[in-house]
């Protein structure tokens, strides 16, 4: 069976991950890390894509970055899928000087962990929230505290309103974000790239959740969509907000709109009981499932030999 990978002008499907689709590719290029799509024959028949960054590092070149995926037909069978990734990998080694990639599970194990490429990073996890269009579906997965903590805000008072947000660099929301993340100390995607992903795809590519109290909003959460899947972008809460439990009922609201709408999936992105045990809480209480992603992995010249020579300082990076 031969696997063929090549240059091509868009994806096989729109796939429910942020990182394989168009708008991710248009809002990339706008923060400086361009892209461009690989498409999968498999004995003629296209069966797969995958979105791959180019990254320049100084003194190196140029990299093929695969963030996720890729993208496969459904009938695609496990073994032709790892055999393809090996195939993708060897042909953007073939053009750029090197390949960084951490791919998806492939029959629920990291694929390139026989690869002999160098791991740079170890895995990470990140919650995947299924959407159904019944409520009492979504309600019965929720985790009991999170539950109990929707119903007592659901009794708070606070009103709910949702809206398109238009590319402003100036928007309320992305100077609280700003200051939270100063706070905070955490690092986000650039502001640029959510402007140029709502640019791109028009202002209902994205909606913002907010909550008010007494007339002044007090939390909100930032959504961008790509249908059949929605990203969890942006959520901030100030102090009121915290007391009134504002962000499991924006949560809870946003779940439901998004579901009646046909959307399948929310990606609520890296879980991380260490450093954040709390927001992991929050994440994995609505019901969400743990993916568990390959490790970073590096090829380039020279990163063949670190492994060989020296594999328990390579595993441990």
């Amino acid at each position: 069976m031969s696997y063929s990978w090549t240059p091509t002008e868009q994806p096989l499907q729109i796939s429910h991950l942020r990182h394989h689709h168009p708008l991710h590719e248009a809002a990339s290029a706008a923060i400086g890390q361009p892209s461009g799509w690989y498409g999968l024959t498999v004995d003629g028949t296209p069966m797969g894509s995958a979105l791959i960054g180019c990254r320049r590092w100084p003194l190196w070149g140029d990299f093929a970055v695969l963030g996720r995926g890729p993208v496969w037909a459904p009938e695609l069978s496990v073994s032709s899928q790892r055999a393809a990734l090996d195939a993708l990998i060897e042909t953007l080694s073939g053009t750029y000087r090197g390949v960084m990639a951490a791919p998806d599970p492939i029959g629920g194990v990291d694929p390139l962990a026989a690869s002999g490429m160098l791991p740079v990073v170890t895995p990470i996890s990140v919650a995947e929230l299924p959407l159904d269009p019944d409520p009492s579906i979504m309600r019965a997965r929720l985790a009991g505290k999170w539950r109990n903590r929707l119903v007592r805000a659901e009794d708070a008072g606070l009103h709910l309103r949702g809206g398109l947000l238009p590319p402003d660099p100036h928007h309320w929301v992305f100077k609280a974000e700003a200051a939270q993340r100063k706070s905070a100390r955490y690092k986000g995607l650039p502001f640029a790239y959510t402007r140029a992903w709502i640019e791109s795809g028009g202002r209902r590519s994205a909606r913002l959740f907010t909550a008010e109290a007494n007339g002044r909003i007090v939390a909100a959460m930032l959504f961008l969509l790509h249908k059949p899947g929605a990203s969890y972008h942006i959520g901030w809460c100030g102090p009121e907000g915290r007391r009134l439990g504002a962000h499991p009922l924006l949560m809870w609201n946003a779940m439901g709109w998004l579901a009646e709408r046909g959307f399948t999936m929310i990606d609520l992105d890296v879980v991380d009981t260490d450093t954040e045990p709390g927001l992991a809480r929050f994440k994995l209480g609505t019901g969400a499932q743990v993916v568990t992603l390959g490790a970073t992995r590096l090829l380039a010249p020279g990163t063949g030999f670190i492994e060989k020579v020296f594999p328990v300082a390579a595993k441990a990076a």
